[in-house]
């Protein structure tokens, strides 16, 4: 079960779509495969657990769409948006055609295919970062490699084999990864048969990326929180501009087993190693304006205010049973100077599959999924409220991007 709640989703060939429509819809902007946002949404089975994923772009980001324009995406990885490539790995699980697909915009403004990569079979492909336009690496999960591959000719390179970091009794898995200094940053997660991790301590794989090899791994055990990174959220390791300093979001046990929690650390600019005087536990905050404890941050996004947003569980909040579709999300604020965490108020808590954090235009969009809307509300910067909802979605919403 608890794999399932990490990867986001197993893929099952039956689906339901869950329509969200009403009369009271704004007047919809046609959905076109031309368009400024990228937008994933998840449509799964009564179990909660299995389903297809859908992405497509749209022009802006209010009023409602369907799926009758989108792609099919691997189920459990969101699309990545790095600059003008948009590239689409395969299903998490290994339940679709193992390849890689590279997407641009053309002129104007569709989404066209330039090229195409075979992958191994069950890879747990999940995160790419670009070191330079014909330098790229993938993290592969299931086989505890990063492939360093050219973006612009869809070619392999090399393996950089990481399993040799792996702690006893558990594998490596290579998860979401930065690019800083020519230094590839790789989280590492660490877990038992039960996708549980064993030690409380936090890793990280440094790679050269102009030689192509492992240059050491650091670790963190002072703060106690382990798995570094979620490797299907793509910005839960990221390098903030105000201080060069990179962040990563540790997922701990996923709330599942006492005393592995997950949180926030730091590692400053120009260093190679965790910085030993700054983290953030997660399930011992304080939460203002809030009454329950949370157990991690699912998703994180940097706002350019600054500000750390997130949407992060809180188990207490729904005990119905069915892990998939309990109503356990909810928005946060992260002060990452104060390390405070403020909860943002005026949605309902939405389930684990509409996770979805970004911003334009100077409003941060949430993912939301609950008994009233599937889709994207928007928390305004300036007022540091919530507006309302943006766009209505079909399927629970997982990801926006901005696209160039």
């Amino acid at each position: 079960m608890f794999k399932h709640l990490f990867s986001g989703l197993t893929f099952a060939l039956a689906l339901v779509a869950i329509s969200s429509c009403d009369n009271d819809t704004p007047n919809n902007p046609t959905p076109s495969a031309a368009g400024s946002f990228l937008i994933t949404t998840n449509v799964v089975n009564a179990d909660g657990a299995s389903g297809v994923s859908y992405f497509q772009s749209v022009a802006k980001m209010e009023g409602s769409i369907d799926n009758s324009q989108a792609r099919p995406a691997g189920m459990g990885v969101p699309p990545l948006v790095i600059g003008h490539h948009i590239f689409v790995l395969p299903d998490y699980m290994g339940s679709t055609k193992s390849v890689l697909t590279h997407y641009v915009k053309d002129n104007n403004g569709h989404l066209v295919e330039r090229g195409t990569l075979a992958l191994p079979a069950n890879s747990g492909a999940s995160n790419i970062v670009l070191a330079s336009e014909d330098k790229a690496y993938l993290s592969m999960q299931n086989l505890g490699i990063v492939m360093e591959f050219n973006p612009t000719t869809m070619q392999k390179v090399r393996d950089i084999d990481l399993n040799a970091l792996a702690q006893p009794e558990v594998r490596v898995a290579p998860g979401a990864m930065v690019v800083r200094d020519g230094l590839l940053f790789v989280g590492l997660n660490q877990f038992d048969s039960q996708w549980m991790p064993h030690l409380k301590q936090a890793e990280v794989a440094i790679i050269d990326t102009k030689a192509g090899k492992l240059l050491k791994k650091i670790v963190e055990a002072k703060h106690q929180l382990s798995f570094a990174t979620r490797p299907i959220d793509a910005h839960s390791i990221f390098v903030n501009p105000k201080d060069g300093a990179i962040y990563l979001n540790c997922m701990g046990s996923f709330g599942f087993k006492p005393g592995f929690d997950g949180g926030i650390l730091r590692i400053k600019k120009g260093e190679t190693e965790f910085d030993a005087d700054y983290a953030l536990n997660i399930a011992q905050a304080k939460v203002e304006n809030f009454n329950h404890t949370l157990n991690y941050l699912g998703t994180v996004r940097l706002g350019s205010d600054g500000k750390l947003y997130a949407m992060a569980a809180s188990y207490e909040l729904d005990a119905s049973g069915n892990p998939y579709l309990a109503k356990v999300m909810v928005p946060v604020c992260i002060d990452l100077e104060k390390r405070t965490v403020t909860y943002i108020p005026g949605v309902k808590p939405s389930n684990g599959h509409a996770v979805a954090v970004s911003e334009a235009n100077r409003k941060i969009y949430f993912g939301v999924s609950n008994a009233d809307d599937n889709g994207f509300y928007a928390y305004d910067l300036a007022t540091k409220k919530i507006t309302g909802l943006a766009l209505r979605v079909q399927g629970f919403p997982t990801q926006m991007e901005v696209l160039p």
